[in-house]
């Protein structure tokens, strides 16, 4: 019986887990399938799929925002490249 509360008391912990320092790293600096270029199911994805199987709602969304900022980061860094080369 307390391991069956136990049990229930992870999974409600689980989806206020925020994602480790690391994690967002990953998730900012490797936006696209680095790994995987050829194929949809990426380093990210895979993840974000292990986030959903075991619930840990807060880290979807954090994964989730902190991958477009990672694009938005990488087109900004292009834009500054083709300005500095332009002038």
């Amino acid at each position: 019986m307390e391991n069956l509360n136990l049990e229930k008391e992870n999974k409600k912990n689980r989806k206020k887990i925020p994602l480790t320092n690391s994690e967002a790293f990953t998730f900012f600096f490797i936006t696209i399938g680095f790994f995987s270029p050829n194929q949809n199911n990426d380093f990210n994805e895979t993840e974000i799929k292990r986030f959903e199987e075991y619930g840990f709602n807060l880290k979807i969304k954090q994964a989730r925002e902190l991958t477009i900022f990672g694009r938005l980061f990488y087109l900004a860094l292009i834009i500054v490249f083709i300005f500095l080369i332009n002038y």
